[in-house]
Parts: C-alpha cells; structure tokens; sequence
C-alpha cells in the first residue's frame, strides 16, 4: 500500500510540471556528470569557515584591498600617520587610503633598519597586527632570504619548506611572489604563532615538517614563486602557477587568465608570472584574485598592477586601487595583495564560461584549441583541437534569486588575428533539450526554446553537480574561429557579459585519397611483386594517417603497408602526393584490402570518437587486388 501512494504522488508531481518531458524521465545517467574544477568550493581537509564576512559586490576588492605597489611614490593625498608623504614598495597600504604599515613595522620584530620592500603579504588578523609577508631584499644579517615567508610575530619559514613536497632537486630557493593562508584564521594564528617558535634551522634541518603541520592544523597555504623549476626545459612548476605547500598545483598560469590570453607554457606560449595573490579562506578558486608580472594589450588587455579575477580579467585596475593616494602616475605596479574578509562573493550575476566542447576553458589557448585533459567521463585527452559538432557551453551557474535569464552569442573572426566587433554578436536560438532534477536521483528532460534574441530562464536545479547554465551550439557548416560570449541578465534588467572565450570549429573531414601507381585497381599480382602506389593524408588540423592491408581470410593477416604518421605540431597538415612501396614477399595467396585512414583532430560532439591512433573526424580511401602464387 505504502508503494502504491508513494507512486501515486510522484505521479502527481510529475503532472503538475508542465515544462517537463514526461517521457523521458530516468535514474541519474552519466552524462550528468558535470563536476568541473571551475565550480569547485572545497579544499580537502578544509572545513568551510563558519561566520565569514560577505562582500556584496566584487567591486569592494577595489577599495577594501591591502597592497603594496612595485615603485616608491610620493601621495598627494591624505597625509600618512606619520607625517611623511613618500609610500615605499616596501609599505603595505590599506583601506581607506591608509598606510597600515611601514616596511620598518612589519619588520620591527627583526629590528631591522633598511627598507626591504614588499613582495607578498596575507593580512591573518587586523587588530593584533598579524601579517604573513616576504621581502624583495635578503636580509643583510643573513637571518632570511627574499624568498622565505616571514610573519610580524616573528616566524621565518625558508623557501625550501615550501618547496619539500614538490620534486625539485637540490635547487631550493625560488623566491617567494605570492602567499594566501587557507583556512580558519583562529588555526591560521595559531600556526604562526607556533612556527614563532621553531628556529629557521630547525625548519631546513627537517623541510618536510612544514607540509605534516599545516595538514595537523587543518590549514593550508598557496604560494607562488619567482622562479622555475627543476629546468626550464623541463618544468614541473613555473613562476606563474599557484602552488599549495601540499605539493599541488592549486592553478596553472593558463587557467588564471582567460583562454584569450597567450598564457600557459608550452601549449601557449607564455608564462606571464604571479606577483600577487589572494582569495576567500576557504580555498574556492573561483574567487582568486590576483596581478601578473608582465602587462597583455591583446582583446583582454590588463597591467601588471591591475587585480585579475579568475579566467575573467581585470576586476579593478591599478589606477582603481592607487587613485584616493592620488599619485602622479596611473601605474605603479601591485607586488601584494591582500583581503582579510572572510569571503569575496563574484557579483550574483556575473558571467563566465567554464567549459567549452568537455573542455575547461584553461585548457583553450588563445588560438582557440584546446590541449590536456577534459572534464567529461570517462576523460579524454586534446591536441591542438578545435571543436566540431554538437559543442556544448556551460556557465556558471548565477544566483537564482538575483539573475533572471540568460544567452549564449558567437561572434566570427574575420582574419586570423582579427577578433569580432562586438556588435557583431549572434545569439544562439536553436531549441534542445536539457536534463534537470525534480526528485531524488531522479531526472527529466525539459525543451529549452530561447526567444529571437536567445534569452533563456534560468533552471535553478537543488544538486550543485549539475549547477551551470547550458547550451549545446550545434556548429554544423561552420569553419573557422569564433569567440564566444555569456551575459546574464539580473532581475532589475542589467546585463552581465563575460570575457569571451576563443575557439576554432573544424567540421570539415580530412582528405584521403589512395591511388595504385603499378598494378590496376581490382587487378592480379603474383606473390613477390612490389606495389607502388601514392596517398594523400591532409587536413588542416592532421592528427594522423593509417596505411594498412588485411586479407579474405580468417583471420583477415593484418599489417601496415606505412608506418603511423601523427603530427608534428600545429602547422603539421600532413602529407600530399607521398609515394609509397610495398613488398608482397611472403604473403598468403587470397584477395586483399589496402585502406588508407585519415584523422584530424577535432573535439567532435564533446568527445574523441577514435583511440589510438585515430582521434576524431576520419575520412577513408581504398583500394582492392589479388595476390596469386607464381606459377
């Protein structure tokens, strides 16, 4: 009986939502799986932070900022505490145009009497002060180094115990650019005040130390360095990635900035530093904000003294964060950077695309292609590709009280390097079906139909698994790169646009063409003869080519008449016109097949469609004759 009313009001919940479509409900399938490192809000062995302060608006990051600027200046501005107007790269500034500390403060415990300027800094506790820091300058007494990590109580960290959990070799110090404490401030203190304690040596005696205690604290700490390493040729990490003292990698240059920017080694060409850094307490990287050490003018142009959001850009620029000191320049660099509340929310609104084709979009360089791991399941693994097919977009997912739709646009390049005017835009309008959640583990399908201008209602689904805005851009006919934009818009009628996303589509096959040079198509050859012949294997984006030969029999003897042949880079298109010979010596009599397969090495409906050595459009030519015994 308690089944059948159960099914009964699920029956009947099911009747009430029209939108849905009913024949299409099923347990969760796979293909749900969306859990994206963009949307991910936990850092393992972290609790979240219970009562943290909210920023309402992204935009406070421009005036309830700590910082320090990369060149001495003189303020026209409020006077300082001390009477004195010079502010030195080494003062750390705060909100309401003050000098929290001068650079002999925050060293005072050291009792030293030179400036040694300021290159990282994470504020932990306003009132006591207590301010976790490192300095352009070596100590001259040689008590630290410019790369280890100091506090005002007193503790030196070296730069190798930062560095212990990441295989590096004998290099040990790297400098210190960036530090950001993750977790609870109480634990926060509590650590530095036990590594007041612990004597440098004691530190380098036993690195490995560092890593085990920050984990008993339940605490970590993301840092970036001023060096790569172990060989720049080889690189485990590089100075613009964002490391955690754990040994991971917290954020790759290329995923911090937008996948318009050249940013990334080897895949993009770039590696525009990290000078400064800071986030919420409990590690959620989509509110990392931070600068580069190196300006960009491209489409998504930023200085190195503008604070950048994650994959978003400029939040603030330095002129922003500098003007109440009313400076003579507009530009004075950003060397650290700090926020001591307990969260900065990105606006309810604001937009971002995360993925692109299965693909995050750090993983899609400024040309459009994507290279590394998806974020699909099962994962798979691109090449210089670009996307062809079905390519689904997922943004982030808004506030569901505050945004109230939403669109999806594209925009064509006209050259190579000459991006769509903005007002080019198209909306994308074609309707499709979307999976969301009604009941426990259970799914429908819903039609999706924007309206002319390709606005669509929000889904505000209860599992943030699935959390995202969605749109599958069926790219059929269409060649070529393509930007492609989010705008979210608000319940009052404001529009939120998110930085574009590059991306080259690819729906043409390769091209595949076999010709028989000495024996006739269908035709006899006797057992020893060579067979010459002549292939062309091109495409624009050439993954590989496969010349091979089965038999009639059982099994079909198949071999390789080439060896495979995959790219050499992205200018690599393949072969047209290459001859070939091929000895018949010691083969069965019967009749034979040689086919010649071509893949390039398009993302093709969010997926690769072959394994090795194939990849994803293939294009194929063959050819048929009969091999007899000599008489």
């Amino acid at each position: 009986m308690k089944k059948i009313m159960i099914l009964v009001l699920l029956l009947f919940f099911l009747m009430a939502l029209p939108a849905y479509s009913q024949e299409n409900v099923v347990a969760t399938p796979a293909v749900l799986e969306m859990a994206d490192l963009y949307t991910s809000t936990e850092v393992q062995g972290i609790a979240e932070m219970p009562g943290a302060e909210e920023i309402p608006e992204t935009i406070t990051v421009c005036r309830d900022v700590f910082f320090s600027t990369e060149e001495d200046f003189v303020t026209q501005g409020p006077e300082p505490a001390d009477g004195n107007p010079i502010i030195s790269d080494g003062d750390l500034l705060g909100p309401g145009c003050n000098v929290f500390a001068r650079n002999r403060e925050l060293l005072a415990v050291f009792k030293s009497e030179q400036d040694l300027g300021l290159d990282a800094a994470d504020v932990i506790d306003v009132d006591r002060p207590l301010v976790a820091f490192s300095t352009e300058l070596d100590d001259p007494r040689g008590r630290f180094t410019a790369g280890d990590l100091l506090a005002t109580n007193g503790a030196v960290i070296p730069n190798r115990a930062l560095l212990a959990n990441f295989d590096i070799g004998a290099r040990s110090d790297l400098g210190l650019d960036a530090v950001h404490f993750i977790g609870d401030p109480y634990r926060i203190t509590k650590f530095l005040d036990y590594a007041s304690e612990i004597s440098r040596e004691k530190w380098l005696d036993n690195p490995g130390m560092l890593p085990q205690t920050l984990e008993e604290y339940g605490i970590d700490m993301w840092f970036s360095t001023e060096g790569t390493a172990p060989e720049v040729e080889k690189p485990l990490l590089l100075d613009g990635d964002l490391l955690s003292v754990q040994g991971n990698i917290v954020a790759e240059n290329a995923l911090l900035l937008s996948s318009s920017v050249p940013a990334g080694i080897p895949n993009r060409g770039v590696d525009f530093g990290l000078d400064a850094v800071t986030a919420d307490r409990g590690g959620n990287r989509q509110l990392i904000h931070f600068s580069t050490e190196l300006l960009y003018r491209g489409e998504l142009a930023f200085s190195d003294g503008d604070v950048l959001l994650l994959g978003d850009g400029v939040i603030c620029t330095n002129e922003d964060i500098t003007r109440c000191f009313e400076p003579k320049t507009k530009e004075l660099g950003l060397d650290a950077l700090s926020l001591v509340l307990g969260s900065v929310e990105r606006p309810p609104c604001g937009a971002a695309i995360i993925r692109v084709g299965g693909m995050p979009v750090g993983n899609i360089n400024s040309d459009g292609l994507a290279n590394g791991w998806s974020a699909t399941t099962p994962p798979f693994e691109a090449f210089d590709s670009p996307f062809g097919g079905s390519v689904e977009i997922l943004g982030l997912m808004p506030s569901c009280e505050e945004c109230r739709r939403f669109k999806v646009e594209y925009g064509e390049w006209s050259s190579p390097t000459t991006p769509p005017d903005p007002s080019s835009f198209k909306p994308l309008t074609d309707s499709f079906k979307e999976w969301t959640f009604i009941w426990p583990s259970l799914w429908v399908r819903v039609n999706r139909v924007p309206d002319s201008e390709g606005w669509l209602d929000i889904i505000c689904d209860s599992d943030s698994v699935t959390g995202g805005l969605y749109y599958p851009w069926n790219t059929g006919g269409k060649n070529g790169k393509y930007s492609l934009r989010l705008t979210v818009e608000d319940v009052g009628g404001t529009e939120h646009v998110s930085s574009p996303v590059v991306v080259v589509i690819d729906n043409t096959p390769p091209n595949a063409t076999l010709e028989f040079l000495t024996t006739a198509k269908c035709g006899d050859i006797t057992i020893g003869d060579t067979v010459t012949g002549k292939i062309t294997a091109t495409d624009d984006h050439f993954y590989s080519y496969r010349l091979s030969y089965r038999c009639g029999m059982h099994p079909p003897c198949p071999g390789l008449v080439l060896p495979v042949r995959k790219y050499a880079g992205v200018s690599d298109q393949g072969d047209a016109g290459l001859t070939f010979t091929w000895d018949t010596t010691g083969l069965p009599p019967c009749g034979y097949e040689i086919l010649l397969e071509v893949w390039d090495r398009t993302i093709v409906n969010n997926g690769r469609g072959w394994g090795e050595p194939g990849y994803a459009h293939r294009s194929i030519d063959y050819d048929f004759f009969c091999l007899e015994a000599a008489e």
